[in-house]
């Protein structure tokens, strides 16, 4: 018998998963483009199910969502071997692990990390609105300082360097990982019509483009994700599953 509701339980979650994979996969293919010109900078709201999953389910299921929803979407969209389009996928595999983990760390300085509703014994209680204040704010100003940092540094460079390589729309004498060696490249004179071989002008680029686009997905991910919260929440929906 207790084989059986062990069973029942796992399936359960199962079904979860995968209800909540396909849902973000179909979130993730309406892409909405921030900057005309710029094919990269595009938002989807699948990060609201991964922000949920992590509410129901903990963080070892939504890092499973996470990486099916990359190769999922990257198979349907025929970009699987695409290099440039699976560099995409890490960078939004840094995002949503930001995001995830500064929902966390927010909610945990605030003492309202409960366990994950689908485990959970009682029903969690609503954020008061100015925990739900903290935690938008708060999360939109962590996910936006980690990935600027990490475009600045690194994901732009091996982007560029893959493009460079593979598709021909810049041009670039060599394969760079750090931002370091990009600015001394040539190449970097001409990137979509601009010169972005000084820092300045290259921050400048990142930050207006990559910093509208961070600061967009953390502000829309936690303004929709926390009212379906507290509607979970208050509809008790996870309460029994066993």
């Amino acid at each position: 018998m207790l084989l059986m509701s062990q069973n029942h339980y796992l399936i359960k979650k199962l079904i979860y998963l995968v209800t909540l994979t396909a849902i973000s996969v179909v979130l993730g293919l309406f892409e909405i483009p921030l900057a005309p010109g710029v094919d990269w900078l595009k938002l989807d709201l699948s990060e609201v199910i991964v922000l949920i999953t992590f509410m129901i389910l903990g963080f070892k299921n939504t890092f499973i969502l996470i990486i099916l929803r990359g190769i999922i979407r990257q198979f349907i969209q025929g970009d699987l071997l695409i290099p440039t389009e699976l560099w995409g996928e890490v960078i939004a595999l840094i995002a949503s692990l930001t995001l995830v983990g500064s929902y966390y760390l927010l909610s945990r300085l605030l003492g309202r990390h409960d366990k994950p509703l689908f485990n959970a014994a009682y029903s969690s209680e609503p954020f008061k609105f100015w925990e739900s204040i903290v935690i938008i704010f708060g999360v939109t100003i962590i996910l936006s300082f980690v990935l600027l940092l990490s475009n600045i540094f690194v994901t732009t460079p091996v982007y560029l360097s893959l493009l460079a390589s593979y598709s021909g729309v810049i041009q670039l004498n060599g394969f760079h990982f750090t931002v370091f060696s990009l600015l001394e490249d040539p190449g970097m004179m001409n990137v979509f019509g601009l010169n972005l071989s000084s820092w300045e002008a290259y921050t400048t680029f990142i930050l207006v483009n990559y910093g509208l686009l961070n600061v967009s997905k953390g502000l829309l991910t936690t303004l929709i994700t926390l009212p379906l919260r507290e509607r979970l929440v208050y509809f008790n929906l996870f309460q029994n599953v066993r």
